[in-house]
């Protein structure tokens, strides 16, 4: 019999690639097409910053309206509307980790319940349910709707709660390890992912 019934898995730079990174980059240029090197690089970086904005917006004590008014106070005039169109890009813009589309089907064929466990803001959280992300999960939780984030041991109570998952019957997938600290203080083990989904199968069936 299994010991491993469920698996958790973060979303950005484990399902996908993150906007922070070369994701990040693209979605600057869809929305800016004529934009210089210099001019794109700098909006990522503003735009995708998790010490400024998303960890905020994913716990929501900042809101949407607040954060675009952040934006255009950083940013020169001139970028306000490529900046506020990157900001709202469609969460289905960023790419599956190569393989990790293919694992993913594999696990559920298998017979693992697979959940988004993920910091996400509320705008992008709302778009998850009508993606093709959905289809290969069993459910899904954001920290924009629950009002707390990973680490924070409280997001993991409430993601079993939500599944119905025992922690030791449960392998969390994230790549920060202080994600993965987080979930291991409510008995959850986890896998710190660096990007290749061969090793995260091998830590899930040995695991089991």
């Amino acid at each position: 019999m299994k010991k491993i019934k469920n698996i958790f898995f973060d979303f950005g730079r484990t399902v996908v690639q993150h906007p922070e990174d070369g994701a990040g980059l693209r979605i600057v240029q869809h929305f800016g097409s004529d934009l210089s090197e210099a001019d794109a690089q700098m909006l990522r970086g503003e735009i995708f910053s998790v010490a400024k904005y998303s960890n905020r917006l994913d716990e929501g004590s900042l809101s949407r309206d607040e954060y675009r008014q952040l934006l255009c106070d950083s940013l020169p005039e001139r970028l306000h509307e490529v900046a506020l169109a990157a900001a709202d890009y469609p969460i289905d813009m960023l790419p599956f980790i190569p393989g990790m589309d293919k694992l993913l089907t594999k696990l559920r064929k298998l017979g693992y319940k697979l959940y988004i466990t993920s910091n996400l803001d509320s705008l992008h959280a709302e778009q998850m349910w009508h993606t093709v992300y959905r289809n290969y999960f069993d459910d899904m939780i954001f920290s924009s709707e629950i009002k707390v984030r990973k680490p924070y041991p409280e997001f993991f109570k409430r993601a079993c709660e939500k599944f119905k998952a025992a922690p030791e019957e449960t392998l969390f997938i994230d790549d920060l390890e202080e994600n993965v600290a987080g979930a291991l203080l409510c008995g959850i083990k986890g896998f710190v992912f660096g990007g290749n989904p061969d090793e995260a199968l091998d830590f899930i069936l040995a695991a089991d």
